[in-house]
């Protein structure tokens, strides 16, 4: 939360007040609460992903993408009190992480196609830039699992968690505070 709000105050302090207020005026109101969406499951993911690291999960289960020759392993819910489960069950933990996973990814799909569609050149390029990361982190974090989680590729994916929220975040931003942008004639 304090990168996010470091890095969009910087952005702001980038641009001209009253550029600011023009450029809030043109806010891709299509796409603004898809990416507003998007950073919110993210940061929820990154909080997943803590939980995960946090009690070591990440070295129980190392087969993808079942759990253990189960969808959902059956020992994810033997912690008492029940709610317990959600924070301290190693089983519970991954598969929450997971399921998040493939749910970040199927709206960072959607989100990159509203993208698009919308025609504003940033909006598109930051929005290919948060998918390309989106797929290196779903594609470290299989890999990560099916070698138990060794130092290396957990700290790798864990800094990938830190560039996609600021790609997610910076797509955001613009579509709040969209670019000027020109039609050239005669090319």
């Amino acid at each position: 939360m304090i990168l996010a709000v470091l890095l969009w105050f910087a952005w702001q302090m980038l641009k001209d007040g009253a550029w600011l207020l023009a450029a809030r005026r043109r806010r891709l109101g299509g796409l603004a609460p898809w990416a507003t969406g998007l950073l919110a499951l993210t940061g929820f993911q990154i909080v997943l992903g803590a939980l995960v690291a946090g009690i070591d999960a990440g070295r129980g289960y190392t087969d993808w993408p079942m759990m253990g020759g189960e969808f959902l392993p059956s020992e994810s819910f033997d912690y008492a009190p029940l709610w317990t489960n959600a924070f301290e069950n190693p089983a519970l933990v991954q598969f929450n992480h997971r399921m998040v996973g493939y749910l970040l990814a199927l709206l960072g799909v959607l989100t990159f196609l509203r993208a698009r569609a919308t025609g504003h050149a940033g909006a598109k390029g930051w929005a290919g830039v948060m998918l390309a990361l989106m797929a290196v982190q779903v594609v470290l974090g299989v890999v990560t699992v099916l070698h138990a989680a060794p130092l290396h590729l957990a700290l790798i994916h864990q800094a990938g968690a830190i560039a996609l929220w600021a790609a997610v975040l910076r797509l955001r931003f613009e579509t709040h505070y969209p670019a000027d942008e020109k039609i050239a004639r005669g090319r």
